[in-house]
């Protein structure tokens, strides 16, 4: 079930365990607060939650609470959070459990990461939690403006959306504050956007090396001179290595996008958004590129030359590469 589908799902039927699974921490923290809402009454006293490590040590606290009348409410709700157990682990009562869950609990197992022994037993309803689509963030934004009754275009949506990096929780906090600084108005505008909405450091990074790669360098250098810090040109010359690096690995690879993003430690949308600049360059320019930055770090961190001295060498040598 895509988490779109969820709030519509349970007006039919509740289920009794819904596994919430996806790198989209807000669709998961959304979702576990739309089961509770509909699922229990009274959560002061029919809800607790869990962290999966402390499952390592046993699993008869959880099934006991689970197998506990419910109170002033129809059922309770349980949630257990980053709990990856092996199918070996699964065994004895909480494996009898998840293969025949009581109707008075609900189990809502919030994670990040995906488990396969779960999702082996029939009772598990997957709500799949990835990254927003496009379509999803755009209804997302335009529903929190239209409650607001603030018009706002689909491109104005995507911008957001793309400042934020498609990161839920980051695009919320953005649509509230615009929200706030539009009330009363009538809409809200690209201007707004560009007014009010942070860029994250990696979407400079992505927008530079855009630049980069369509040789616009005078836009490249435009990011550069916004940063004031010395910890700003610290953090993107590091961000700028690691991107390049990420762009030559995937070129370079036939997995998919969520293999990938394990392997290297990242979200799965970090590897889509490499794949799609990493088209514009060739592997050779790319393994240039990022042995010239990881030659500068090198530098720095040997004490042969200056910071300002490797940021300069290798920020000229990726623009002029």
């Amino acid at each position: 079930m895509k988490f779109e589908n969820l709030k519509s799902s349970l007006k039919d039927e509740i289920l009794p365990i819904y596994l919430l699974e996806g790198e989209e921490d807000f669709f998961r923290e959304r979702g576990e607060d739309i089961i509770k809402n509909v699922a229990i009454t009274e959560p002061q006293l029919n809800f607790a939650a869990f962290d999966g490590t402390t499952l390592k040590q046993g699993t008869d606290n959880l099934v006991n609470l689970l197998s506990s009348c419910p109170f002033m409410s129809d059922r309770r709700a349980i949630t257990v959070r980053e709990w990856y157990p092996t199918a070996q682990e699964l065994k004895g009562s909480i494996k009898n459990y998840l293969e025949n869950p009581f109707d008075t609990s609900v189990l809502i197992i919030n994670n990040a990461k995906k488990c396969e022994a779960l999702k082996k037993f029939k009772k598990v309803t997957v709500v799949d939690c990835a990254r927003g689509t496009p379509e999803l963030v755009t209804k997302f934004i335009r529903s929190e403006c239209t409650k607001e009754n603030l018009i706002i275009s689909t491109s104005t949506c995507k911008l957001i959306a793309e400042y934020c990096l498609y990161d839920m929780t980051r695009i919320n906090a953005e649509v509230k504050k615009l929200i706030s600084f539009k009330s009363g108005k009538q809409d809200i505008s690209d201007e707004d956007v560009n007014l009010l909405v942070s860029k994250t450091s990696d979407y400079k990074i992505y927008e530079m090396v855009s630049y980069i790669a369509n040789k616009n360098y005078a836009e490249a250098y435009r990011i550069l001179e916004e940063l004031n810090s010395i910890s700003d040109r610290q953090m993107l010359f590091a961000s700028l290595y690691y991107h390049f690096r990420r762009m030559f690995f995937v070129s370079m690879s036939d997995k998919p996008d969520d293999e990938l993003a394990s392997i290297l430690g990242v979200k799965e949308f970090a590897v889509t958004m490499a794949r799609r600049q990493a088209k514009t360059f060739s592997s050779k320019r790319l393994k240039l590129i990022m042995d010239k930055l990881a030659e500068c770090e090198r530098g720095f961190k040997s004490g042969a030359i200056s910071f300002d001295g490797a940021f300069l060498s290798g920020v000229f040598n990726v623009l002029c590469e």
